[in-house]
């Protein structure tokens, strides 16, 4: 009769590993065969060299004096003027918002707008002394947007502007999103 039992019980912990097995092999075909290419969020990866087009929508800050704020040797320093609102219009691929590198800061930046981690716009280089009002979205963000409501944010990552070499420190700014068709 033991001998019954034990069989019994290594029939249902194989039955049970079996299943699990089954399962994870399940998942993994799916995850390499079969998931689409924007399941896992897609990502935005940031360069880590300033890419070499400008930001084609900068303008020059008007009346900006353009004074250099001091740094340590080897640091950077930045001055940020930015609205917290964007809005984004689907049918037009493009988000109007404000942002500003004053020029008494000594670092180039890029901007990104991120919704959910996932990254929806990143402009080209923007140096000391321009402002943009308005950036185009990456390729394809406007179909993952509805119009409405959304929290976001400005994701801003700091480059020397003679090496091009990306800094260690990124700024997150939380914002409003507007949606609009």
């Amino acid at each position: 009769m033991n001998q019954n039992k034990m069989i019994n019980k290594t029939t249902i912990i194989i039955a049970i590993l079996a299943l699990i097995t089954v399962a994870a092999l399940s998942v993994t075909i799916w995850a390499v065969f079969f998931r689409e290419e924007g399941d896992g969020g897609d990502v935005v990866l940031a360069p880590d060299y300033a890419p070499q087009n400008k930001e084609e929508n900068a303008e020059p800050i008007p009346d900006d004096t353009g004074d250099k704020m001091e740094n340590p040797q080897g640091g950077g320093a930045v001055s940020l003027t930015y609205l917290n609102e964007v809005t984004i219009d689907i049918s037009d691929k493009a988000a109007a918002l404000y942002f500003a590198n004053p020029g008494k800061s000594n670092q180039d930046i890029l901007i990104q707008i991120a919704i959910r981690d996932t990254v929806i716009l990143q402009s080209g280089t923007l140096s000391p002394g321009n402002q943009v009002k308005l950036l185009n979205l990456l390729e394809g963000a406007e179909n993952k947007l509805q119009p409405g409501g959304y929290n976001g944010k400005f994701i801003v990552l700091y480059y020397d502007p003679i090496s091009g070499e990306k800094s260690m420190v990124n700024t997150e700014i939380p914002i409003t999103i507007t949606v609009v068709k």
